[in-house]
């Protein structure tokens, strides 16, 4: 993200970041692939970068979360995939490495971590329900009732760029749905467009309102020529709820 940009975003929106910091930045999670492959007569695991997601229930010890679609999904090139799920507090690999007792390898550090259940999917809205066991205590997120409007401010909590649950405000820059198409062009998405900063690795995480209710799911965003955030593209409540409402039919 340019500096200067998030800067003056943080600065502009201190008091509504630090409220999602204190009181929602536990809900946000880390949604990691273990994607296994077989050769003739090798096989190998490998890590994906990491993608976002929001807490939104609990029942006893399991969790449901939001997230994008795209993912949790399956490439054609493994034998198998597994999804891991990280808690805000929990840490990456790599900030472990100088710590005693780290678990050795990659592999291991994050087969450690609960493993997700896939509830449901459905590509027209590109969103996935999960949920995962715990026993720690994570913070769950409301939906919001009604769709942002343009100019109404929100928040985004994600993992972008390797990094971990990273806030940023900014304002809803739609006056109408815009048609946002998936990587092969097929499918088209009237999502909300909004100026909060987000990147790659900030895929199915939580836009929220100042009331720190859940507006939208980020799918994805627009870049210049210069590959520099010009705007976050979330899929609204309202499908969201009906996303929620078909799963449970």
């Amino acid at each position: 993200m340019p500096s200067i940009k998030l800067f003056y975003n943080k600065e502009m929106n201190r008091g509504f970041i630090e409220n999602v910091e204190k009181n929602a930045l536990s809900a946000n999670i880390e949604i990691v692939q273990l994607k296994y492959s077989n050769g003739e007569n090798t096989s190998s695991m490998a890590v994906s970068e990491g993608a976002s997601g929001v807490i939104i229930r609990r029942e006893g010890n399991r969790y449901f979360a939001l997230t994008a679609n795209h993912v949790i999904s399956e490439l054609e090139d493994v034998d198998k995939t597994e999804i891991v799920v990280m808690g805000y507090d929990d840490l990456d690999y790599n900030d472990t490495l100088n710590m005693p007792g780290q678990v050795k390898g990659i592999a291991n550090y994050y087969k450690q971590f609960p493993k997700s259940v896939v509830e449901y999917t459905n590509t027209k809205y590109d969103l996935a329900l999960i949920s995962f066991i715990s026993d720690k205590v994570y913070t769950t997120l409301p939906l919001a009732e009604a769709v942002p409007k343009f100019g109404d401010k929100v928040a985004s909590i994600s993992n972008p760029y390797g990094k971990r649950n990273i806030v940023t405000a900014g304002k809803i820059s739609s006056k109408k749905l815009w048609l946002f198409k998936d990587e092969a062009g097929k499918t088209q998405y009237p999502n909300v467009k909004h100026s909060g900063m987000i990147s790659a690795g900030s895929s199915g995480s939580a836009l929220l309102n100042e009331n720190l209710e859940i507006v939208g799911i980020n799918l994805g965003g627009n870049e210049n020529l210069f590959h520099q955030f010009i705007s976050g593209m979330a899929m609204p409540i309202d499908r969201i709820r009906d996303f929620l409402e078909e799963a449970e039919n």
